[in-house]
């Protein structure tokens, strides 16, 4: 009895940088041996293909972006279009919001039988917004739920917001986060203070609340040294006042990272909303103590007291 073919599957992103890319590098290291290399493909931005350096460059299909606009979706559009055509996938599988949001309807309405598994990696509508804007997303993805296979949602907590919204449980798989037991290769630069020495890692933008961590190191000049490793991906860049006692390093390849938590004494996850947070789970690895706000799915990977200290979340 011949054996089936593997599945061809198709990853689509609108930007990895962050929890994404760490997602989709461990997800091939995986997938790789299981279904061949010549069967995974990923679109995702030509500016972030660095990302992911487990994953050759015949496996990319890179597409334009210049930020979260018109321009850019098309692009993300069309290159997907193209990849599904030439490479004729058994999965599309749609990564983040922005993808989900406006593959799902393109890709159904091209390639009615296409299998879709879409994850949000974080629902919009628990982020911290207005009502219309929580409205607005929650309406959205209970609409288009049905034209996903599965959705994959990554913690407990994504899931019954899921439920809450009323997407149908049977729409619904979770599937939590994870990363290898062993470490990469690590890059040490040199992190020399007598100070308590305190890393941060991720997008500075409001949910990851980089904003109460400068206000909290201003406050701790003679105690902590802090590193701050990234940047804005939503935005652009914008020029911070930083207290004497913090070091922004913007976007760092992982191998640094890995080296940066090796001589860290602490790391922080300061934000306001996480639905899941790759970065605690790096910390554990290097078996370094967090410092988190008790919200979203953090409580379901830090043991309060034994792996990190869980804070009440603050209103700012």
């Amino acid at each position: 009895m011949a054996s089936k073919p593997p599945l061809r599957i198709l990853h689509v992103a609108e930007t990895v940088r962050g929890g994404i890319a760490t997602y989709l590098n461990e997800l091939h290291r995986h997938h790789a041996p299981v279904f061949g290399e010549a069967n995974l493909a990923y679109v995702v931005p030509g500016d972030h293909r660095a990302d992911l350096d487990a994953i050759a460059d015949s496996n990319i299909w890179a597409y334009g972006r210049t930020g979260r606009n018109i321009r850019s979706l098309w692009n993300l559009v069309t290159s997907t279009r193209a990849a599904v055509r030439q490479l004729r996938p058994d999965v599309v599988h749609l990564h983040s919001t922005f993808a989900g949001m406006v593959l799902r309807p393109a890709l159904k309405a091209m390639f009615p039988e296409l299998r879709l598994v879409y994850c949000p990696h974080g629902w919009a509508f628990l982020r911290d917004a207005s009502a219309v804007s929580h409205f607005t997303t929650r309406s959205m993805e209970r609409l288009l739920a049905p034209l996903a296979s599965r959705i994959i949602c990554i913690s407990n907590c994504e899931f019954r917001a899921a439920v809450a919204a009323g997407i149908a449980p049977r729409r619904l798989a979770l599937v939590h986060n994870g990363i290898a037991a062993e470490r990469p290769k690590r890059q040490v630069k040199g992190w020399h203070d007598p100070r308590l020495k305190v890393l941060f890692v991720g997008r500075l933008d409001r949910q990851k609340g980089y904003d109460l961590l400068l206000k909290a190191a201003a406050a701790l000049e003679g105690d902590i040294h802090l590193h701050m490793i990234g940047s804005t991906v939503v935005g652009r860049d914008q020029p911070l006042e930083l207290p004497s006692n913090v070091e922004m390093q913007g976007w760092q390849h992982h191998y640094t990272i890995e080296g940066q938590l090796d001589e860290a004494d602490l790391v922080v996850i300061p934000s306001r909303w996480e639905g899941f947070g790759f970065v605690a789970l790096e910390a554990m690895r290097a078996h370094k103590p967090i410092v988190a706000f008790a919200v979203g799915a953090l409580p379901e990977i830090i043991e309060d007291g034994v792996t990190g200290l869980l804070c009440s979340p603050v209103e700012a």
